[in-house]
């Protein structure tokens, strides 16, 4: 399908993701460094946890409240909050302010916001999906968010550090801009599910124990978690890996550290997934699904398990391709199966308890550091895929399996 055929919801969604994230990936990746230039180290730490610990957690009230109202109502109340929220942070990063504090508080109340409008604008975008065109929508989705996210990269890196008043200017406009376009073009005919508790702490135990005896949703949210984690390493373990042990080389007279390195390898990985998404698309189309979303996660799980105990330029640089494409496989299809397993009256539930895919991948991998300092980095790439095989059979029983038996069971 050509983008103008997709439903006018999705549409918005799209284009409206793509300008907050090119904006947003030139401001959140060094909000870390703002908070430890301005209240040290351990402050910034405890402030860039708790907001995945806050952000996660609100986001299943989000789910609640997406799931018993109307789901437009509350992306409104959570996109005004984070306008207010930003222009906030705007005035207080001005060089003449500067007030770090406020800034840090003001983040908090923008982790609130977005768990308020993740699940609610996803479940409106997948109520306006149809089952023939999941995948080409997020085909598009994941070549938009990579080139969204190469492009703020790159406007972060020229502008952060000069001009961050700008950047949050630009932010703040964007946020307004694309708030008013959603709320008057966007559809929503989910009036809301009311049998549902009024109470809201016992509404979202509630769903969330639902979600959490619904087996194939919670084993295919663990495998979710375990393959992540296999690439969040690279910003953790591998990261470090690298910057210690590999040796400088020159490549075409470019001199290349091991901080140089991850950086060349995720530049790799953008470009890549910018250039190619389309075509490998295209290409396996011939092929039977379930046999190209397994290889795909073959392809990705061997590649970041054998980066972790290499020093080579060149042979990184292959295996930088080899994750890329796995990932172009086994990602669009991995979100349609996705979509596939939420229940229908509980979506937004569904999604923002999903969350513990990217927040337990994290931890997961944060771990690995740790691991790491005892074990070495052979061992390591046997830990590293360990897991995401793990979380490959655990796909496979949700997936497949549990699918296999409901159907004999039928």
């Amino acid at each position: 399908m050509k983008f103008k055929d997709f439903p006018l919801n999705v549409r918005l969604r799209l284009l409206c993701g793509f300008f907050i994230r090119i904006v947003g990936s030139a401001i959140f990746p060094f909000m870390a460094l703002y908070f430890s230039e301005e209240l040290g180290k351990i402050a910034a730490g405890i402030i860039m946890t708790s907001f995945v610990i806050v952000g996660y957690l609100t986001g299943l009230f989000g789910g609640y409240f997406s799931d018993r109202f109307n789901r437009k109502l509350i992306l409104q109340i959570g996109q005004l909050i984070q306008i207010l929220c930003f222009i906030g942070m705007t005035i207080a990063i001005h060089p003449s302010n500067n007030w770090a504090l406020v800034v840090a508080i003001l983040y908090f109340g923008h982790a609130i916001s977005n768990g308020l409008n993740y699940p609610a604008l996803e479940a409106i975008v997948i109520d306006s999906m149809e089952e023939s065109n999941r995948k080409a929508i997020y085909v598009y989705d994941y070549w938009l968010v990579n080139l969204a996210i190469a492009g703020g990269v790159m406007l972060g890196g020229a502008f952060y550090r000069d001009h961050r008043f700008g950047l949050f200017v630009g932010m703040t406009f964007v946020l307004i801009v694309t708030t008013i376009v959603l709320q008057k073009y966007l559809i929503d005919q989910y009036k809301g599910n009311r049998t549902t508790p009024s109470n809201p702490i016992r509404g979202v135990i509630e769903n969330y124990g639902i979600a959490l005896r619904d087996r194939r949703w919670i084993t295919f949210v663990f495998g979710g978690m375990l393959v992540f984690s296999t690439e969040f390493h690279m910003a953790n373990y591998i990261g470090v890996h690298l910057a210690e042990s590999f040796h400088t080389q020159k490549i075409f007279s470019i001199p290349f550290d091991g901080v140089r390195m991850m950086a060349f390898m995720q530049l790799e990985n953008t470009l890549l997934v910018v250039a190619i998404t389309f075509a490998v698309t295209a290409f396996v189309k011939q092929f039977k699904e379930k046999n190209v979303f397994f290889i795909g996660l073959a392809l990705y799980i061997t590649a970041y398990a054998a980066i972790t105990s290499m020093n080579s330029f060149f042979i990184l640089a292959v295996l930088a391709v080899v994750f890329t494409i796995g990932e172009l496989l086994y990602s669009p299809i991995r979100q349609v199966k996705q979509v596939d397993l939420l229940d229908p009256e509980r979506r937004a539930s569904y999604l923002a308890f999903g969350g513990l895919t990217w927040h337990g991948a994290k931890l997961v991998a944060a771990a690995g550091i740790v691991v790491g300092a005892f074990i070495g980095p052979i061992f390591m790439s046997g830990y590293i895929f360990f897991f995401g095989a793990l979380g490959t059979y655990f796909y496979y029983v949700s997936l497949y399996k549990m699918q296999d038996v409901r159907q004999l069971a039928a």
